[in-house]
């Protein structure tokens, strides 16, 4: 009891989040197209296309002491389970109401994938947890390119989108005995003795020297959640926006897949900078991104050129990955500051939720002119950025912290 897991490995975490990764945006983009395309208001478009984060807001919370109990890999074989037979509704029927109640429940069994794979990671003692975190983040992030390159290149011979619909739930099962087969516990004791233990985070003597960094600064928990609220309202342009502004403009199906590639490419070179940055020029790169990025989606309204959008998708991209990388690094600084993991909690809490309440709030105008939903983001994101220059202020480097 309380023994490392020798047989612990880490490539099939990486193998289960880059299989999660490449089915996600492929169903993630598929839905506003082919809702529009059977004559749905977008406002219900909208909401359909939020529906699993309305119960992942809250799910990773209310299933963390059962994931405690149950270990991490009977809790990712039971999210895989839940979430394949929830997707099994598709091969029935793509009914509106019926999709929204399969990605509600798909959304809420999700709480025991991706909080377990970051979980057991930081459960292995004795490793560098930055180092594997990046790695993580890394195939993630790879492997949503793969998964819209995928998307684009079959939506080319085929303009049914049903079809992504019906191979998504492949993935999933794919995922199932993957974890069933691959994945195993690191460590046996409950992770909280771990996450308590003032030298998890710190266990290495680079590690140590970073933590008598950072406790150099005062950083407002409001800071890093205001940085979410802001990328996810700007994440509404890629995931609903956009798909429907394509079809308004009769671009093909698969053009939504090819401009959020380069979105997705130049977000994660920029999520990478943002991690080898000091904090001071993390905020003061952070405070012109939040200023310049609101102006970026007045072209959006304007434009009805193709490769243009390509253009404004390297931008978004990159602005989205500088602003999510300066929260995730800030909730991680303040986790090693705090002696805690709790802010990583907070962080996907705050994702969905802000998601969730951002992206209702832009379809509903959307139902009524897409471009006065771009300009309704464009103002809504300046406003956060005055609203956030009220708190970055109180982030700083001060004398000493107790």
């Amino acid at each position: 009891m309380g023994q490392f897991n020798q047989n612990w490995r880490f490539w099939p975490i990486l193998l289960l989040a880059f299989v999660f990764a490449f089915s996600s945006p492929l169903l993630m983009l598929a839905t506003p197209i082919y809702f529009l395309q059977q004559g749905l208001q977008i406002k219900f478009i909208s909401l359909l296309s939020i529906a699993l984060t309305i119960t992942y807001s809250i799910s990773p919370i209310l299933l963390n002491k059962f994931s405690d109990k149950l270990g991490r890999r009977k809790s990712v074989i039971i999210s895989m389970v839940g979430a394949a037979c929830a997707q099994s509704i598709f091969y029935i029927t793509l009914n509106p109401f019926a999709f929204l109640i399969e990605r509600l429940i798909e959304g809420f069994i999700l709480g025991f994938f991706f909080p377990n794979l970051i979980a057991s990671i930081s459960d292995a003692p004795n490793i560098d947890h930055p180092k594997y975190l990046a790695r993580f983040n890394l195939s993630w992030s790879v492997a949503i390119v793969f998964g819209l390159l995928f998307g684009a290149i079959v939506l080319q011979f085929t303009d049914d989108l049903k079809f992504i619909f019906y191979i998504s739930p492949i993935f999933l099962v794919a995922n199932l005995f993957i974890a069933i087969i691959l994945l195993r516990e690191s460590i046996s004791l409950n992770p909280r003795t771990q996450n308590n233990n003032p030298n998890f985070y710190t266990n290495k003597p680079e590690n140590n020297q970073y933590s008598t960094t950072i406790i150099k600064y005062y950083i407002p928990v409001i800071v890093p959640l205001l940085f979410i609220l802001y990328t996810s309202f700007a994440a509404g342009n890629g995931s609903l926006l956009y798909p429907i502004r394509s079809e308004l403009l009769g671009f093909h199906p698969s053009s939504t897949y090819f401009v959020n590639i380069f979105a997705v490419a130049s977000q994660s070179i920029a999520m990478y900078l943002a991690t080898l940055l000091t904090l001071n020029k993390l905020k003061l790169l952070s405070i012109i991104t939040l200023l310049v990025y609101p102006f970026l989606f007045i072209f959006f309204i304007a434009n009805e050129i193709y490769y243009l959008f390509i253009i404004l998708f390297l931008f978004s991209g990159f602005f989205y990955g500088i602003l999510y990388g300066a929260a995730s690094k800030l909730f991680i600084t303040l986790n090693v500051l705090k002696k805690t993991s709790k802010f990583s909690g907070i962080l996907e809490s705050s994702v969905g939720l802000t998601y969730f309440i951002s992206q209702l709030f832009l379809g509903f105008i959307a139902d009524i002119n897409i471009g006065l939903a771009y300009l309704s983001l464009s103002l809504s994101l300046m406003v956060l950025f005055f609203i956030n220059l009220v708190f970055i202020r109180k982030f700083k480097e001060v004398e000493r912290i107790l």
